[in-house]
C-alpha cells in the first residue's frame, strides 16, 4: 500500500468518523441542546414583558417596562454572542453602539432605533422554535442510534418492531447494530451542520450590519 493511499484512507476514516472523536463536536451538540431551555426562557420573557408593556403603555407604566424588555434583549443578544464565540468558534464582532445624547428622548431613540436591537430581538425570538426542533431531531437519532446499536443484547428482551420489520433473531440484530453505527454517525454529521447554519445565523443577527454593497 502506497503512501498516497495510506493518505486517502486515513482522510476517508477522519472524514467518516472524525465528528465522533472530535471535542468540539460535542461542545456543538451541548450548545444545540441549550438551545431548547434557553429558546423557551427568553420566548415567555419577550412574550410577557412585550404584552405587559404594550397593555400598559396608556397608563405610561408600559414605557419603561417596554425599555427593559429592549434593554434586556441587548443584554441576552451580547450572551448568545459570547456562547456562539466559545461553544461554535464563530467571529462575530460586537455591533457599535454610540452614547446617545444626554435625555430621555434620545436614549429611547438610540435604544428603539437601533437595528441591533430589533436584530436581537428576532434571534431571541427564533431561538424558540430552533431550540426544540433541534432538540427533538438529536434526541431521536441519537436515540434511535442507542437502541439499534444496543439490539444485540436487547432483542430477546426488548421487543424491536419497526412496523415493516421486527426483529427476532441474532443475525437481525446484528444488522440492526450495524445500521445503528452509521445512524450515529450521521447523527454527529448532523451536529455539526445544525451548528455551522446557526453559528452563521447568529453572525448575520447578533454582529454588526455589513456596509452596503458588500
Amino acid at each position: 500500500m502506497t503512501q498516497t493511499t495510506q493518505a486517502v484512507d486515513r482522510d476517508l476514516l477522519d472524514l467518516l468518523f472524525g465528528p465522533a472523536t472530535d471535542a468540539q463536536t460535542y461542545v456543538k451538540l451541548l450548545y444545540l441542546l441549550l438551545g431548547f431551555p434557553l429558546g423557551i426562557a427568553y420566548f415567555i420573557f419577550l412574550i410577557f414583558g412585550l404584552s405587559l408593556g404594550a397593555g400598559l403603555v396608556v397608563i405610561f407604566i408600559g414605557i419603561p417596562i417596554l425599555m427593559g424588555v429592549f434593554f434586556a434583549c441587548s443584554g441576552l443578544g451580547a450572551f448568545e454572542r459570547l456562547m456562539a464565540r466559545s461553544m461554535l468558534h464563530v467571529s462575530i464582532a460586537a455591533p457599535p453602539h454610540p452614547a446617545p445624547a444626554p435625555g430621555i428622548w434620545p436614549k429611547l431613540k438610540a435604544l428603539f432605533g437601533s437595528p441591533t436591537t430589533w436584530k436581537s430581538l428576532f434571534y431571541l425570538l427564533l431561538k424558540f422554535p430552533f431550540g426544540v426542533a433541534t432538540f427533538v431531531v438529536l434526541v431521536t437519532a441519537f436515540s434511535l442510534s442507542a437502541g439499534l446499536i444496543l439490539a444485540p443484547l436487547t432483542y430477546g428482551r426488548l421487543t424491536m418492531d419497526f412496523g415493516f420489520w421486527q426483529v427476532s433473531s441474532k443475525d437481525e440484530a446484528t444488522v440492526c447494530c450495524l445500521v445503528g453505527v452509521v445512524l450515529l454517525m450521521v447523527s454527529f454529521h448532523l451536529v455539526n451542520g445544525l451548528a455551522f447554519v446557526w453559528g452563521r445565523f447568529a453572525q448575520v443577527m447578533l454582529g454588526p450590519d455589513l456596509p452596503v454593497g458588500r
